[in-house]
């Protein structure tokens, strides 16, 4: 500081170009501490810059440095950008649509009639759940439907394909289960009836609805893919290798083929099953192998760890779609749900290795073909935090199983029989009854969460 004439106090102004320094007291900080302001005056000019020629050369490439750095970034930026306009259109084709899920017991309006169950012997079979559903932060359960769209428009289509779609990141597994269709539950506001009639009366909200009234389990999202939509994912995907029987094989081409017989579609429903049986005939007898979809005279059989003979057939939507659907034909091939629900497992399971296979770029690329195809209440936002996660999960170990699962026949669940008969709107009816509702629920729940039912002892 200096002062002038009249004795006040004059700072010196700093050289022009150069940054002045000057320090404050400042009494509002932690003990007074001597903090630094600094004052830019004009820009720098080669006039003001004091020193050698080498000086000049350093700025000069400083400042192309900056230059660089300032466009890398603002080319980061731009690509960023981009990036999250791609990821928001390839997500965006994606049909949502919310669902209203209650779980109380008031009537709703569909125009269907509750059921009659007179005659049964097993009126109170069904226990429905009573406590807070189970659930995990680190587990999401979403609920997939398989639909069968009917050609009128309205009817509602039925569900075959019940699974609860799971992602642990707990135990870093994704999971499966198949939700019998025939399973005699409790349908809020229609009374008891098998699961998949929850489909036909309220879509997937009436039957998550169900689901969570009698399994216990917290449904957060759901996803419904058709048929039909079923078919272009997988000529999307460029078919599916799946492991076939010598009886797989010619269910598929009998089912391709009947499907094509215009004697067929055209059918009186009264009569279809006969005109179906005569046309099984025909099939089997006048149609050569080499002119049915898949030659198997072409096909190498071989037995598996199973000592079960399989061979490998590429597969496209349509035959794929009915491999899902095989429960079975009489003197074509054996089956029944169980077995259907096992196949459309594999099925799921093998469309997850194949996109192991993928890189990103080719799995963002079937993201985008079948989003128009899928229809979900997951967010835009959900799908782009579980994309950005998807690397990581399709390393996930996949596991799958059946609820019930065949093998706890008797143990957890028997058939309805003459013995054991139930009534559905006033028909005897071929259902699957739960022996013991809490030992169902508890096994359901301990393929999901694992040792963390076992641990709290939060029964299902």
């Amino acid at each position: 500081m200096s002062s002038d004439k009249n004795g006040n106090n004059k700072r010196k102004k700093a050289p022009r170009g150069i940054t002045e320094v000057y320090y404050v007291r400042n009494e509002n900080t932690p003990g007074g501490q001597t903090t630094t302001n600094s004052r830019k005056t004009k820009k720098q000019t080669p006039e003001t810059i004091s020193g050698s020629a080498p000086e000049k050369v350093k700025l000069r490439k400083r400042r192309v440095a900056i230059n660089v750095i300032a466009s890398v970034l603002g080319a980061l930026m731009i690509i960023v950008g981009s990036g999250c306009l791609v990821m928001y259109t390839y997500f965006h084709r994606i049909n949502y649509k919310e669902i209203t899920v209650s779980n109380g017991n008031s009537t709703q309006n569909s125009g269907v009639k509750h059921n009659d169950t007179s005659g049964s012997d097993n009126e109170d079979v069904v226990v429905p759940y009573s406590g807070e559903l189970l659930n995990d932060p680190m587990v999401l359960n979403i609920m997939l439907f398989g639909e069968d769209t009917r050609a009128d428009a309205e009817q509602a289509g039925n569900s075959d394909t019940m699974v609860i779609f799971s992602i642990d990141t707990r135990h870093k597994k994704m999971k499966m289960l198949s939700l019998m269709r025939d399973t005699y539950v409790d349908i809020p506001g229609y009374g008891e009836n098998r699961l998949n009639a929850a489909y036909t009366y309220g879509g997937a909200g009436l039957t998550v609805a169900a689901i969570q009234k009698n399994y216990g389990i917290k449904i957060d999202r759901y996803a419904v893919v058709d048929f039909a939509s079923f078919k272009q994912i997988i000529n999307v995907l460029g078919g599916i290798d799946v492991q076939l029987t010598s009886e797989e094989v010619d269910y598929i081409n009998w089912q391709v083929w009947i499907n094509d017989q215009d004697e067929y579609k055209n059918a009186d429903p009264y009569y279809k099953e006969d005109v179906r049986a005569n046309l099984r005939y025909v099939w089997m007898t006048t149609v050569a192998e080499e002119d049915k979809p898949i030659n198997k005279n072409k096909l190498t059989f071989k037995e598996d760890s199973e000592g079960v003979a399989r061979a490998k057939v590429r597969l496209n939507g349509r035959q794929a779609l009915w491999h899902a659907r095989n429960r079975g034909e009489e003197d074509i091939c054996s089956g029944d749900d169980f077995t259907r629900t096992k196949r459309q497992r594999e099925v799921i399971n093998i469309i997850i290795n194949q996109l192991r296979k993928s890189d990103l770029p080719t799995i963002m690329s079937v993201i985008y073909e079948i989003g128009p195809m899928i229809t979900t209440n997951i967010k835009t936002s959900e799908i782009t935090a579980l994309a950005s996660e998807i690397t990581t999960y399709l390393g996930y170990e996949v596991v799958s199983e059946a609820a019930p699962n065949v093998n706890t026949l008797g143990s957890l669940f028997y058939f309805s029989s003459d013995e054991h008969p139930v009534y559905i709107n006033g028909y005897l009816s071929s259902v699957i009854l739960i022996r013991d509702w809490d030992k169902f629920r508890q096994s359901v729940a301990e393929f999901i969460y694992e040792e963390q039912v076992a641990r709290t002892g939060d029964g299902a």
